[in-house]
């Protein structure tokens, strides 16, 4: 009951936050729908026909009403809110699920060998690698990809976009780099929090005691030091995919894919006040359901792990 509490005054929270603020910097709309030909009656047609001209808590009110019902109007341009979300959406879903699909194996290969090759050239050249990766911003892993696989490895495209609906080759081609991208960043981060708690599990005494039983060392880290250590890079992959949910729109913007980051970015620019209030809301209400959920399974992880223990 708390934790629903917390969820919904969390929500509230974020909906004055972001409506106030989309509000106040909306602008003159009317310019970048008419442009030059903008006059003061069709710019005051306008701000009434988008409702700017009904008082705040009106608006307000409205707002967080149709929002529930799913009744999100239309963008300036005229399209369907609901549409070009739903449309969008997929692919920054998939974005996230592949971003992790790489990053979450590819931490533990690394982080597992890292341990067992403590000190040796494997250990330091990777952690050399992942201080430099998460000193980049991630626009330029982007770029430096896509300057990679344009001139000398031309095998994956560096923009656009193939649904998977048409083709599952093509969508995983183009998917590639961009979750490359991102996954290289939260491979950093994961194998560095993992390798620690791989070191604290090393140190306990039911490790120690399998060790000197005559186990492999590297078995015993396979089979018994990684399901409890594992724990804490359960919680990183949820915070990491409501990192990647909401701020991917560098990436979708760098390799100019449709989804919900670029939809957002383009409203923001256009002063497109109902589209981006909708999506941010919607990303807020996606994450604070993720946030529940993490804190569930690692409850359970949790006591499962203290169980093993005893």
């Amino acid at each position: 009951m708390k934790e629903l509490s917390m969820a919904l005054l969390t929500m509230l929270i974020i909906s004055i936050l972001v409506f106030t603020l989309s509000s106040f910097s909306s602008g003159d709309i009317s310019l970048y729908v008419l442009g030059e030909s903008s006059t003061e009656k069709l710019s005051e047609e306008i701000a009434v026909s988008s409702g700017l001209r009904e008082p705040f808590f009106s608006r307000y009110i409205s707002f967080i009403r149709n929002f529930f019902t799913l009744d999100w109007g239309s963008n300036l341009q005229g399209y369907s809110i609901k549409t070009l979300i739903i449309s969008r959406a997929s692919l920054t879903v998939e974005l996230m699920l592949l971003t992790l699909v790489i990053a979450i194996p590819l931490s533990i290969i690394i982080s597992t060998f890292s341990i067992k090759n403590e000190g040796r050239v494997f250990d330091k050249a990777t952690s050399v690698f992942f201080i430099i990766i998460l000193s980049l911003p991630s626009f330029s892993i982007a770029l430096l990809l896509m300057l990679l696989f344009s001139y000398c490895l031309p095998v994956f495209p560096t923009s656009g976009f193939v649904p998977l609906s048409v083709s599952f080759y093509e969508n995983l081609r183009t998917m590639f780099l961009p979750s490359l991208s991102l996954a290289l960043m939260h491979t950093a981060l994961f194998s560095r929090v993992l390798k620690k708690s791989l070191k604290r599990e090393m140190n306990e005494g039911y490790i120690i005691g399998a060790v000197s039983m005559g186990r492999r060392r590297d078995f015993v880290v396979f089979t018994e030091a990684l399901r409890p250590a594992s724990i804490s890079l359960v919680s990183l992959s949820f915070e990491a995919s409501l990192t990647l949910l909401s701020g991917s729109a560098v990436t979708e913007t760098v390799f100019s894919l449709p989804g919900l980051g670029s939809l957002l970015v383009s409203a923001s620019l256009q002063r497109d006040v109902r589209t981006v209030t909708t999506v941010i809301m919607l990303l807020s209400f996606f994450i604070t359901l993720i946030q529940a959920i993490s804190k569930i399974v690692l409850a359970l992880l949790d006591y499962r792990a203290g169980d093993s223990d005893e």
